[in-house]
């Protein structure tokens, strides 16, 4: 597991030598986990490593939980820094917010740049299917990323199911805060009903949903700004796919229709004159001008809004795929 949890900080370049590492440290299974973790590669990646426990207080017993996270730093000989809050009418997205707030001021002070969260793939099915339910587009799919700015999340990789197992085997205590088991929150019905199903139906369901989020975020998105007018003429091909790996990104350009262009449209293998593309498509003159020519190089890929060429194209073979999207047409 360790190997697996390895290659993918890796992945994502999560740690470099000399990082100073905060570490969000709630003393609960996953968080415990992630902090034996990076002790484990604290040597590894020459990194240094302190804990910031958020003591809610929304539990009258929670002043346990910060003992046990004081004592368990001690043991470790981490230096810990423990915040209380109390907000006045509770909510996910309010605690959620203020505990990253004071996360980014404890790691100033301990001189950190980076700040480690106990994410697993659960957390993210959890987070997808809660979007999913509320209504969401790709955004929602794409689940919770593995790094965004300072904050990395090491442990997303793993199931909640693998931690709980290591944590036993290796007689390793943590907390456990009953809130989780209240069906108040939504986050908690989804765990405790819908993920159980999900389960229950493929046992992998939370890694399928995770890989589903990756391949998501994977994709390159570039969007073409479209003229306002086009004299309300219904433009037919507003986005294409294309494989990212063959695809130079830096060379893609955006420019206007010159005469003589050419390109091999899609499903062919001889170039055609984009004015013959035109007429084909019925495109008006007066507006020939105005659609986007996308360029990789000097070779067309696509007149977005009308037709994209063969090149890159999407295989079973295909890891990243670079979406383009002709907007406001």
């Amino acid at each position: 597991m360790f190997q697996k949890i390895k290659r993918f900080i890796d992945k994502y370049k999560m740690l470099r030598k000399n990082d100073r590492v905060l570490v969000g440290l709630s003393g609960g299974p996953d968080s415990v986990f992630l902090i034996v973790l990076l002790k484990k590669f604290e040597h590894l990646y020459k990194i240094k490593i302190s804990v910031c426990h958020i003591d809610h207080q929304y539990r009258k017993e929670s002043w346990k939980d910060a003992q046990f996270v004081k004592r368990f730093c001690d043991n470790l000989a981490v230096p810990v820094e423990i915040e209380k809050i109390k907000l006045k009418r509770f909510s996910e997205s309010k605690a959620r917010d203020l505990r990253y707030k004071i996360f980014y001021e404890v790691a100033k002070k301990f001189g950190c740049n980076k700040i480690a969260t106990a994410h697993t793939l659960n957390d993210n099915a959890e987070t997808v299917l809660m979007w999913i339910a509320r209504g969401c587009g790709i955004k929602g799919l794409k689940g919770i990323p593995p790094v965004r700015g300072k904050i990395i999340r090491p442990i997303l990789c793993v199931s909640k199911n693998e931690i709980i197992s290591y944590l036993k085997r290796n007689k390793i205590k943590h907390c456990t805060d009953n809130t989780n088991f209240s069906e108040k929150f939504t986050r908690n019905k989804i765990r405790l009903n819908i993920i159980p199903q999900f389960e229950e139906i493929n046992p992998k369901a939370v890694r399928h949903i995770f890989e589903l989020s990756e391949k998501l975020r994977n994709r390159k998105i570039i969007d073409i700004p479209a003229k306002k007018c086009y004299n309300n003429f219904l433009l037919k091909e507003k986005t294409v796919f294309f494989d990212a790996v063959k695809i130079d990104i830096k060379k893609i350009k955006i420019r206007k229709w010159l005469f003589g262009d050419k390109m091999v449209p899609f499903g062919m293998d001889k170039s055609k004159k984009l004015q013959d593309i035109f007429t084909d498509e019925k495109i008006p003159k007066n507006i020939r001008k105005k659609i986007p020519v996308i360029c990789e190089g000097k070779k067309i890929i696509w007149v977005a809004g009308v037709k994209r060429s063969n090149d890159a194209n999407i295989t079973d073979n295909t890891e990243e795929i670079l979406k383009m999207e002709l907007k406001n047409a």
